[in-house]
């Protein structure tokens, strides 16, 4: 039952009290106290400086004393605790990253502290803004925290000077206000909701009612969280970004308002029936602005402002027409919306659109959109800077403000990549181009908790004004990442810095997929081979820590060794399809070739999940434990663990957006992935023994249905990790990147016909031993090269200089 109105608005005027701005110094030691502990406190003198004169952006200083002091200045929260965050990265070889009870977290400070800065340092931002997270972020990887977890992530960002975090918890309780006040009844604005997984979905105007319902409990709840980030986000003096209205409306709105323009959306990815098609006002419709307005109104009520916000139109849909005057009153009507409620409004709008549907977005529509907002009035974030950017195009967005971006990740997909020489490089570039309208930096992950480096790189660039030598950068990171002065740990992140951070994009793993015959492989993967010599050097550091190792080289232990496995699997895959390619067009009998490689598919499978779930950072059972934890009875926990397992599997009813939220999780691998893949060699070894050809129809339709009922079941999953991470690394080393067999080698030689793979293929891996490994999965294979080509027949050979040529050794040798 709800409270009566007049009481809940007494509470709500009593929490919104704890909105007002806190004092910065106590809120940075009451950080520091979570984080080093009380006896640490009293090290650190705090204190509140002004901002840079020239620029009025944030700085901080730091001064250390040979008596155990350090001095630490800045002109508000953010810039003491990104002076904090400096000091014991580049002093105290420290590092704060994410992991579970504090996995990520390397810190160890010596005593005395040392001193670095005797004659002082000091760092001036040379951007306004330092933004965070995604409008996806919130869902796929923040739909379930707690305070507790909500605390630790505001203390992150406020340690990587994070100044302009996205703010969207609990506006539902503010859409259910309005939608109330305006006349609609409950049931008519149940379907305007989604489940709890699908929030950021919902607000984007891509989907309604999937995955619901969305209870009173929930809404309520969420509510007092957001109060709870508000006030801490300010403390620190950081511009929360609130939701903004962009027309997305129930259905039954029109009750309300007869002559208003409303209009129903075409489907979004596949969404079909009652879950697709919103209904939006139009932009230009007098309506509009009475609804944006009175939400802004409502907002401020029980949020307070920093009147800066989100909405974003077109997302992922195409405008109705390239008419400049609608475009133009399209953005005009949003901002106006705003500006009603609140005259010092910013509208800070996400960029996707004009990356997504680029055919549309050109040198005449962009322009036309933004004209409708004033310059001072409207921030762009660039938001796919690092692969895909758009101020380039738009000569600066045609004079609006813009905030470079590393989005990096989509749907939390698990894989080691990221291009950190234009990470490094990209921001300062980009500040310096002529008539640059540059303001910020930020990240825009779909999803974090992935490729910790990358984040502490970028972080970093809301600070740096100069060029620096990453190859530096990546040693100090080494050394900082585990707490040990080791050439080992140099050698191995320069390997990974040059094999894996090259690399704009994902490569998700092949396992992770609903698996069939003809999946697309991407055979350009960047360097698989440094990737298992840095593996092999993680491996042999553990003998280098003098007590039990950090979490957060358990942590990169398990990630190095998942990517090596994912990235073999890709090869043994190639092998297995090309198996049954064989058998399909030649009538070749490979049953032994595709039993031998289908069971050594399904025993990476089986390796990759105990290795998984050693660590705590890699289980599905603490994702639906987390989705639980948020339930006040038996339906609804049995409605949250249904939204998380499908927001990770299908994705939709019936896989709308497939795997496209896949995750390399203890449990998740052995749990679902395993079985697919079981029951797809089990009838691919069928399709070969009997000569019927495999039916891709009817594998696909019967495990639709397992995968449906996988995601209605509550079967428990393991929320602690079991295993020992080193010893199970040791003996995934021993098995998949280990030569046990004898080959011939014939230096500078190679054999030109007979490739295994057809056309001819190289593999992701040219590790010697790995390639072996490949061979001996298949009888067909006599041999291969070190260029990463199995050989089928050796036939005659020829001189090719640096290439190596390895035959298997037969009895007869």
């Amino acid at each position: 039952m709800r409270a009566p109105a007049s009481c809940l608005l007494v509470v709500l005027l009593a929490l919104c009290a704890a909105c007002a701005r806190g004092d910065p110094i106590s809120t940075v030691e009451g950080m520091m106290t979570r984080l080093l502990g009380s006896a640490w406190v009293g090290k650190f003198n705090v204190s509140l400086i002004n901002a840079d004169k020239s620029t009025g952006h944030d700085v901080f200083e730091i001064q250390t004393y040979p008596n155990n002091h350090v001095e630490l200045r800045g002109n508000n929260g953010v810039a003491l605790a990104s002076a904090l965050n400096w000091y014991l990265k580049y002093s105290c070889n420290s590092q704060v990253s994410w992991g579970v009870n504090n996995t990520g977290v390397q810190i160890s400070l010596p005593s005395p502290l040392p001193n670095t800065y005797p004659q002082g340092m000091s760092m001036a931002s040379p951007v306004k803004y330092r933004y965070y997270m995604n409008v996806c972020t919130v869902s796929y990887s923040a739909a379930w925290w707690d305070w507790e977890r909500w605390e630790w992530e505001i203390d992150w960002m406020a340690l990587n000077g994070v100044n302009l975090p996205l703010a969207f918890t609990g506006q539902e309780y503010v859409w259910r206000s309005l939608w109330r006040q305006l006349g609609l009844t409950a049931d008519e604005t149940q379907d305007y909701f989604s489940g709890a997984a699908f929030l950021a979905w919902t607000r984007m105007g891509n989907l309604r009612n999937w995955a619901g319902p969305l209870t009173d409990n929930w809404i309520d709840m969420q509510m007092k969280l957001q109060l709870q980030i508000l006030e801490r986000v300010r403390a620190f003096g950081m511009t929360s970004v609130l939701p903004g209205f962009s027309g997305r409306v129930p259905q039954a709105i029109s009750r309300i308002f007869p002559q208003a323009n409303v209009s129903q959306l075409n489907d979004w990815n596949g969404f079909k029936g009652n879950y697709c098609c919103d209904f939006f006002i139009q932009p230009n419709d007098p309506t509009f602005l009475k609804i944006g307005s009175l939400f802004i109104q409502e907002l401020i009520k029980v949020y307070g402002t920093d009147h800066v916000y989100n909405a974003d139109t077109f997302n992922e849909m195409r405008p109705p027409t390239n008419s400049t005057t609608y475009l133009h009153d399209s953005s005009a009507f949003v901002y106006h919306a705003m500006a009603q409620a609140d005259p010092k409004a910013i509208w800070l709008m996400q960029g996707w659109l004009f990356v997504n549907e680029r055919d549309f977005w050109n040198d005449v529509t962009i322009p036309a959109y933004l004209s409708g907002v004033p310059n001072d009035s409207l921030v762009i974030l660039d938001l796919f800077s690092d692969a895909r950017p758009i101020y380039p195009d738009t000569k600066s967005y045609y004079g609006k403000p813009f905030v470079w971006n590393m989005l990096l990740n989509f749907g939390g997909n698990r894989g080691l990549y990221g291009n950190m020489s234009r990470i490094s490089t990209g921001p300062l570039e980009a500040l310096a181009m002529p008539g640059s309208t540059m303001i910020g930096t930020g990240m825009t992950p779909e999803a974090i908790e992935n490729n910790p480096v990358m984040f502490d790189l970028m972080s970093e660039m809301g600070w740096r004004k100069t060029p620096f030598d990453l190859n530096t950068w990546v040693g100090q990171y080494a050394t900082r990442r585990y707490g040990v002065n080791s050439a080992v740990a140099v050698q191995a992140w320069t390997l990974l810095h040059n094999s894996v951070y090259v690399k704009d994009t994902i490569i998700q793993g092949l396992f992770t997929y609903r698996p069939s015959l003809t999946m697309n492989v991407d055979t350009s993967y960047s360097n698989a081979t440094g990737l298992v010599d840095a593996w092999r050097l993680l491996l042999s550091l553990d003998a280098e820590f003098k007590t039990k190792p950090p979490g957060t080289y358990l942590y990169d232990l398990v990630d190095v060794s998942r990517q090596v496995l994912t990235n073999l699997f890709y090869d043994t895959y190639l092998m297995f399809a090309n198996e049954y390619k064989r058998f399909q067009t030649n009538g070749t009998d490979t049953k032994a070739e595709v039993s031998r490689l289908g069971d050594q598919l399904l025993g990476m499978i089986e390796d990759l999940d105990t290795l998984l779930s050693s660590d705590p950072n890699f289980l599905l059972g603490r994702w639906i434990a987390s989705a639980r934890s948020w339930a006040t009875n038996s339906e609804e926990g049995a409605n949250y663990e249904f939204n998380a397992r499908n927001q990770i599997t299908l994705w939709g009813p019936t896989g709308e957006i497939n795997d496209y939220a896949a995750k390399h999780w203890g449990g998740l691998v052995r749990g679902y992935y395993l079985p697919r893949w079981t029951l797809f060699v089990s009838r691919v070894n069928i399709s070969v023994q009997t000569g019927k050809p495999f039916d891709d129809g009817q594998y696909n339709s019967d495990i639709l249905a397992w995968e449906q009922a996988w995601g209605r079941r509550t079967d428990p999953f393991p929320t602690n990790p079991q295993g020992d991470t080193i010893a199970i690394a040791k003996t995934l080393l021993s098995k998949y990147a280990t030569q046990h067999t004898q080959y011939k080698v014939a230096t500078n030689q190679d054999a030109p016909q007979n490739d295994l793979l057809t056309p001819a293929t190289q593999t992701w891996t040219k590790d010697v031993a790995q390639l072996t490994l490949l061979c001996d999965a298949d009888p067909a294979c006599e041999g291969f090269n070190s260029n990463g080509y199995l050989k089928r027949g050796i036939g005659h050979m020829i001189t090719v200089a640096g290439c190596d040529f390895y035959s298997k050794v037969t009895e007869t040798d």
